[in-house]
Formats: C-alpha cells, sequence, structure tokens
C-alpha cells in the first residue's frame, strides 16, 4: 500500500490537473480558439517536437566522441589518423584471413575487430592513455553526454508549447501570460485541496481494495501442487473445510461489521460464534445423555414423545 499510494496519487493528481487546465483554456481563449481538431493537431505537432529535441544526431554524437577522447585519451589528429590508418590495414589483413561469410556481431571477425581496434589505439594513443580505468571513465561521460543532449528544461518545453499555441491556436503572449499567472493561483488552491481532503480518500479507497480480502485463499488452487509435493497426495481431502473456514471467520464476521476499522469487531464475532458453537455441543451431548432439561431439549429438536405431549 505504501508504493500504491504516491503512484496512484500522482496518476490522479495529474488527470485533475489536466481536466482544470483544459476548462481554464475553455475560458480564457474561447472555444472557437480551443477546438477538438486543433487540439488534434496540437498534441501530434508537440509530440514530435519533443522527439526532434530528444534527439541525438550522429555528427553530435561523433563531436562528443572526439572531445572526450581529446579530454581522457589525449587524442590528437595526428593520433587518430594514424590509428585510422592501422585499423584499416589490420581491417584488410583480417578480412583476408578469415573472409567476409560471417561477418555478424558475433562472428569471428567482429571479435577479432574489436582486439584489433583496442591493440591499435594503445599503439597510436599510448598504453598510458588507454588504460582500463580510462575506458570506463570514458563509457561514462558518453552516456552522461547524451543523457544532457536529450533532456530538455521545463522552460525548454514551455517555450515549444508556447510558440506552438501561437502558431496552431491563433493565442497572442499576453493571453498566455494571463493564463499561466490565473493557472498558478488555482494550482496554488487545488494543491491545499488535493492534501487536505483528496489524498485521505485515495487512501481509504486503496486500503479497501488491497487490505479487504483480495489476497489468493488458503483453498486456492495454485497452492495444491505445491502442497502435494511438499506431502504427498492427501486421500480423502476435500477444499470444503477450508472454504467453509474462510466463508464463517472472514467474510461472515465482515459482514457483522460497518466496514470501518473491522479488525477488532471481526475477533469479536468470531470469539462469540466460537462460545456459540462450544455451548451448542456442550448442551447436545447433554441432552443426548439424558442431561437436560426441557427448554435445552427444545431448542435442539431433542423433546421426547412425553415432553412433546
Amino acid at each position: 500500500m505504501d508504493e500504491l499510494l504516491p503512484r496512484e496519487s500522482q496518476d490522479l493528481q495529474e488527470q485533475k490537473t489536466h481536466k482544470i487546465h483544459t476548462a481554464m483554456e475553455v475560458q480564457l481563449y474561447g472555444d472557437e480558439k480551443v477546438t477538438t481538431s486543433k487540439r488534434r493537431q496540437f498534441q501530434v505537432r508537440l509530440n514530435r517536437a519533443r522527439q526532434v529535441a530528444t534527439r541525438w544526431s550522429d555528427a553530435d554524437r561523433q563531436r562528443a566522441i572526439e572531445q572526450l577522447e581529446c579530454k581522457i585519451h589525449q587524442v590528437t589528429p595526428a593520433k587518430r589518423k594514424l590509428f585510422d590508418k592501422l585499423f584499416q590495414h589490420y581491417e584488410q589483413q583480417l578480412l583476408q584471413e578469415v573472409g567476409t561469410k560471417a561477418t555478424g556481431p558475433r562472428s569471428i571477425l567482429a571479435k577479432k575487430l574489436v582486439r584489433m581496434k583496442t591493440a591499435g589505439e594503445e599503439e597510436a594513443y599510448g598504453a598510458v592513455n588507454m588504460t582500463a580505468d580510462k575506458r570506463v571513465h570514458f563509457q561514462v561521460y558518453l552516456s552522461d553526454a547524451g543523457i544532457e543532449a536529450t533532456t530538455r528544461s521545463i522552460a525548454d518545453m514551455d517555450r515549444i508549447v508556447n510558440q506552438l499555441q501561437r502558431q496552431i491556436d491563433g493565442i497572442t503572449s499576453k493571453d498566455q501570460m494571463q493564463f499561466t499567472k490565473e493557472f498558478s493561483i488555482c494550482f496554488v488552491g487545488f494543491e491545499a485541496w488535493w492534501q487536505a481532503i483528496c489524498v485521505q480518500k485515495l487512501l481509504k479507497t486503496i486500503e479497501q481494495r488491497v487490505i479487504h480480502f483480495v489476497y489468493p485463499k488458503m483453498h486456492h488452487v495454485s497452492h495444491r501442487s505445491e502442497s502435494i509435493r511438499q506431502m504427498g497426495s492427501g486421500e480423502n481431502f476435500t477444499s470444503d473445510i477450508s472454504e467453509r473456514l474462510l466463508i464463517g471467520n472472514v467474510k461472515e464476521a465482515c459482514q457483522s461489521t460497518n466496514k470501518v476499522n473491522y479488525i477488532q469487531p471481526m475477533l469479536k464475532h468470531n470469539d462469540r460464534c466460537t462460545g456459540l458453537d462450544y455451548m451448542e455441543e456442550t448442551l447436545s451431548y447433554l441432552a443426548h445423555q439424558d442431561w437436560y432439561d426441557i427448554a435445552s431439549a427444545k431448542v435442539f429438536s431433542l423433546l421426547s414423545a412425553a415432553d412433546t405431549r
């Protein structure tokens, strides 16, 4: 439940915020500027703009690789030319030995090319500059550079949204500034209302859904195979016993409560039912042994013919 509450709370809050945002756009910009077709066109172009903004081109990646090689491995243009010449020579020599039939990523050619590339880098750039630690640092910095290049700030995305709104909906910058101001004020009130009321309601809903007897029952069929492997097949075994226990001790006990803080009332209900069962068994035994009074026997329909008359 501790994991469900933050996730579901965030999802529900985003849905309600989106509804408030949409309603305020219609109220401030007008129905004619915020139509369904324009919203659909806006969403398509926004998704396309996000893809373009978060894409790392091959040229930018190659530029980042060259900068990191110069910074970490002390690579100069002259050394890079030497490496390219050495690697081209090694590659041609290897192709003559192995051939071009098996050129997949797991082929012998690919594995030997990796080893030859490593040897060529150490020869061209120097073994001191191509240690294992520096290679790891290079990969880490390259990964960070990729994340930084494909991550845009909230201000950048807001700038894209505002630009598309001006192009598609015909909204002016003045209207956008007014909307941002009024939405910020409304959102502050929404946050206070959400934390005071909605979170508690959501917590109660999750408790009723998660804690309220949706766990796998002890007579569930998935438990049978494991029980048979551990203890062998059960001769003359029936699942009616566990089913009856679930209904009597859990379901009926829960139905007798008001569904709020129900654990203690359920335990009291089970204690009372157990006490009544013991009393019934005791009185029944006494009745069968002729140690009974007429009132007790009448309860169990055990009156003799003389007593009935």
